[in-house]
């Protein structure tokens, strides 16, 4: 096919096509953002060293942030390995952030991912505390100071550092009361889905956290009904909202109802009275209730408690009330309601279950970072002239409340090693084996000794019998949990069964001094060594190792 005379002449004149080079696109960061960076970096910091000497040398742990640490650690190691070892009992993603940590066996053998987990969610609860005062326009200048206030609070400094799951959920419900703000404040859609979706992991972090979830609803319906905006979008805004919430929550109902045939499992487990121990999972440990007590006691109670433990968070209470009433402000009530939404939970807790160790001062620090988002929005919707003033006013409530904060985790009575946290920083030195208010016995030595005999006398797998509700913390500082027979294994089912006749199944038992020991249950008197069948090997603090009869003991005949 030849080419017509005009076309070979056109093609002389035009200039041949130019190669399509997609230009690079340089990575920057820029100001605001290498800002944020070493805000994260520096608190992080902060707090792993501070994490590092408490807990790792000074031996502070909290053994409910070690249980979410052990169970992680078995979800790799353990034998078989599987996810469900992270239990059904306790909020899920508390345990599911530690996976990459538990990965690396000395970071978890060691009890340095449990600051460091910490660590990383106390620095990004700082930051987004920082984005919620870029939002209201603050400069930085003013930021810094009322972020280093709250980030330095004592109870901020001890549980961003400890391992606990308070500082996890607390990061993850101000995240999304923070998309929430943007949302009100501009109205997109993805903002509101990104809200949802943090206050669904914050509920399963701690499922309290869904009242603060269902108060926004209301919140949501009330400021588009306020707007006057049509059904379409009315609807189109709550199924934004409420659908992330939803299927977090139904896909753990879902786990629960697949694998224990029970889809509300966990809350039949977590209600006020549940069993301590029972046989599929960990329960809370709560002190037994005792004579019902009055509101007016419950309600003088928790005021005492949270002016002493945050007094910012019953002003910033009023403050935002008498906003709301002279403004009209829906945002302003908001706040104010999930600020008081923590001690209206907590006084029912109490009242229902006659409990009083409900008012441990963990359960009352849920209200400090919103009491900073209430500061945040007095601050944007007072006039611009009174900014500054707010400003002032907050960071000197912070500061000049420490001394009562620390105070109150010196003498108060319902508490989960404040105390001892204390005595590191005023003293420097290891509580190993101290005694701290609440009844709690500060150390891990005597799981430490404990580990050290199961390595260096077991090597064969699903070796030792154990009741890992109770020995978690011994199968983890051991670095071996393929050693014990335990309750994840296999289930509970076929666990029970080797309890009842262990002979020739296993060789070892380990059995722990708690009155909830399933081993102990079924066998009373193991410890003392006049249990036939049975031979105390080893007998530590806190736990005892018996040997196994190869064959079951033969029944005494009558003389």
């Amino acid at each position: 096919m030849s080419i017509a005379p005009a076309e070979r002449a056109r093609a002389r004149r035009e200039p041949p096509a130019k190669r399509f080079v997609k230009p690079g696109r340089a990575f920057s960061l820029g100001p605001e953002a290498r800002a944020s960076a070493a805000l994260y970096l520096v608190s992080f910091l902060v707090y792993t060293a501070v994490g590092v000497q408490v807990v790792v040398r000074k031996h502070v742990v909290v053994f409910d942030g070690m249980a979410r640490l052990s169970h992680a650690f078995f979800v790799w190691w353990n034998a078989p390995p599987k996810l469900a070892a992270i239990g059904f009992v306790w909020p899920p993603v508390a345990t599911l952030v530690y996976l990459p940590f538990a990965l690396v066996r000395p970071l978890a053998t060691s009890l340095v991912a449990m600051p460091v987990i910490a660590a990383a969610f106390g620095a990004g609860l700082i930051l987004t505390l920082d984005r919620v005062f870029r939002l209201v326009g603050m400069r930085r200048s003013l930021r810094l100071p009322l972020l280093a206030a709250f980030g330095l609070d004592p109870m901020i400094l001890f549980y961003a550092s400890n391992g606990m799951s308070e500082i996890v959920y607390l990061f993850f419900l101000s995240l999304g009361v923070y998309f929430f703000l943007r949302w009100y404040l501009d109205r997109a859609p993805s903002v509101l889905i990104l809200s949802a979706l943090f206050l669904a992991l914050a509920t399963l972090s701690r499922y309290e956290v869904i009242s603060w979830a269902f108060l926004l609803i209301f919140v949501l319906i009330v400021a588009l009904i306020r707007q006057h905006v049509s059904r379409a979008e009315l609807e189109g805004s709550m199924l934004a909202y409420v659908a992330p919430i939803s299927y977090g929550i139904g896909l753990w109902l879902f786990f629960n109802w697949l694998i224990l045939g029970d889809p509300l499992f966990w809350l039949r487990h977590q209600a006020p009275g549940a069993a301590a121990n029972g046989p599929a999972g960990q329960a809370i440990a709560v002190t037994a209730p005792g004579p019902s007590i009055s509101a007016w006691h419950i309600a003088s109670s928790l005021v005492q408690e949270n002016l002493n433990l945050f007094v910012l968070a019953p002003l910033t209470l009023v403050a935002l009330l008498v906003l709301a009433v002279r403004r009209r402000d829906v945002m302003a009530l908001a706040i104010a309601l999930m600020i008081g939404l923590n001690a209206f939970f907590t006084g029912l807790l109490v009242y229902v279950s006659h409990a009083e160790s409900y008012l441990q001062l963990r359960y009352n620090m849920r209200a400090m970072p919103l009491a900073m988002i209430g500061v945040a929005w007095l601050y944007l919707r007072v006039a611009p002239r009174a900014r500054i003033a707010v400003w002032a006013a907050a960071l000197a409530i912070i500061v000049t409340s420490w001394p009562l904060t620390w105070n109150e985790m010196r003498t108060f009575p319902y508490q989960y090693l404040e105390q001892a946290f204390t005595r590191v920083l005023s003293t420097g030195k290891d509580q190993e084996g101290t005694a701290s208010v609440g009844g709690y016995r500060v150390g891990i030595a005597g799981q430490k000794h404990a580990a050290a005999w199961v390595v260096g006398h077991i090597h064969g797998k699903n070796e030792i019998l154990t009741d890992d509700a109770q020995t978690f913390s011994v199968m983890l500082l051991s670095g071996r949990p393929d050693l014990f027979w335990d309750r994840i294994d296999k289930g509970d089912e076929a666990w029970l069964d080797v309890l009842s006749n262990p002979w020739g199944r296993v060789r070892y038992m380990l059995v722990s001094s708690g009155v909830d020991d399933l081993i102990r249950a079924h066998y009373p008197a193991i410890a003392d060594g006049t249990v036939p069948g049975f031979t105390v090997v080893h007998r530590g603090d806190g736990f005892t190792v018996v040997a196994v009869a190869p064959r079951p003991p033969q029944p005494k005949r009558p003389s």
